[in-house]
């Protein structure tokens, strides 16, 4: 029996990587092709590490922490294919784990079609991320791991926590929301495990050249990372759509200058950017009096819902780092799999939200694609499944629907563990 639970997870994440791995070539992995060629810098020493030099030119700079550079350097080392596949292959069999590990934190069903709903909600930006070769979906996977072992392993929970905070510098959105989960121990562990990581590189840069690394960094990140700065896509993040909605866009310095534009007035853009701020400050503030707020039995849920306000939040957010979906798109699955539950605002959410992200790749023509992004369609299906969510957290908080809460929280094994999903 449980070899064919686990072949039945398997085969899925196996045809995944046959289809990423033979629809496109090598030179198709845009992001990873960013990190090995950084990497190929350092060994060799020439070129730019940061700066529009940098990757493989302008928009396709690197971005990343020097540790990036070390803990990726085993792999720049080979050929670029074999590179290439390895890196798939790493990212499928951290998929594999990573979903059995989630079933068991959702309570997600072993028969029935619910599958389709995170398939459906999550699989057009894994395809994306891992088509693209990028490292979201393995730090997305350090943070799922952190958040799942903060009671059992709180050691363990900082160190992937810091990880990855100091290989890509979103997860520090998670730091601030931990402490408020009433886990101060692992946000101190946390920042005491950044400090050292970021040192780390100073072994092989020595001391001067890491504290130089990481001022080019951040003088980087501080030009790119501002709202209305250097942007090239449509971003799905709340400060994208209202960019986009509000203010006179030009799209003619983007790679791509054929997005229509869909505002409908021409506000100031420091207006806007005033704006942004202020709710984005109003939604983090809510977001950390909602995880005070939280028991342990709900601990799962809240999870889901600070991994779906974090691309709503960011700065940017392109489709391919929307893979931190993942764990909300398991926890709607399981939630619409006992629907009878619920009252019927949420499942029309998590319903409606699972639709428009199956329906939207589907839609042919360029120009339709690009007016669904300039619109900000990913974004406003996130909103819909965050409502969702945040409508059956309200709905378990009140006194008559604790009928539907663990007396005591699930505990998961230290990712990834074979045998997980037992």
């Amino acid at each position: 029996m449980r070899t064919n639970r686990n072949l039945r997870l398997l085969l899925p994440v196996v045809a995944l990587f046959l289809v990423v791995a033979l629809s496109k070539p090598a030179t198709h992995s845009i992001d990873f092709l960013v990190y090995y060629h950084a990497v190929r810098v350092l060994v060799y020493g020439h070129g730019a590490l940061y700066g529009p030099q940098s990757g493989i030119g302008w928009p396709q700079i690197f971005r990343y922490p020097p540790l990036f550079l070390v803990v990726f350097l085993p792999i720049a080392l080979l050929p670029l294919k074999t590179a290439v596949v390895l890196w798939l292959a790493l990212k499928c069999a951290v998929l594999y784990f990573l979903l059995r590990a989630l079933a068991i934190r959702v309570e997600f069903p072993r028969t029935g079609w619910w599958w389709l709903i995170p398939l459906c909600l999550c699989g057009g930006f894994i395809v994306q991320e891992f088509r693209f070769g990028n490292a979201q979906f393995l730090i997305f996977a350090l943070v799922a791991s952190a958040l799942w072992n903060l009671r059992e392993r709180p050691v363990s929970s900082a160190f992937a926590l810091a990880l990855a905070v100091s290989l890509k510098v979103w997860p520090l959105f998670f730091l601030p929301y931990v402490a408020a989960r009433h886990h101060l121990r692992v946000a101190a562990l946390t920042a005491a495990f950044m400090i050292g990581l970021t040192l780390l590189p100073s072994v092989h840069f020595g001391w001067r050249g890491n504290i130089d690394l990481l001022r080019q960094w951040t003088t980087q990140e501080w030009g790119t990372s501002s709202l209305g700065k250097q942007a090239w896509f449509p971003s799905q993040s709340l400060g994208g759509v209202l960019q986009r909605y509000l203010t006179a866009m030009d799209f003619s310095s983007w790679p791509d200058p054929n997005y229509p534009h869909t505002n409908f007035v021409a506000l100031d853009p420091r207006v806007v950017r005033s704006a942004w701020i202020l709710l984005t400050a109003a939604g983090y503030a809510g977001l950390l009096l909602l995880a005070r707020a939280t028991p342990g039995p709900l601990d799962s849920l809240a999870n889901a819902l600070a991994l779906c306000v974090l691309p709503l939040l960011q700065p940017f957010a392109y489709r391919a780092e929307m893979v931190v979906l993942l764990w909300p798109a398991m926890t709607a699955g399981a939630l619409l799999a006992r629907r009878e539950a619920l009252p019927r605002w949420p499942i029309f959410c998590l319903c409606a939200a699972a639709l428009i992200e199956a329906l939207e790749p589907l839609i042919p023509g360029a120009q339709m694609q690009r007016f669904f992004q300039a619109v900000g369609v990913d974004f406003w299906a996130t909103s819909l499944l965050t409502a969702g969510l945040l409508a059956v957290w309200l709905q378990w908080r009140r006194p008559e629907g604790s009928i539907f809460m663990r007396s005591e929280p699930v505990e998961i094994p230290a990712f990834p563990v074979v045998g997980s999903a037992e």
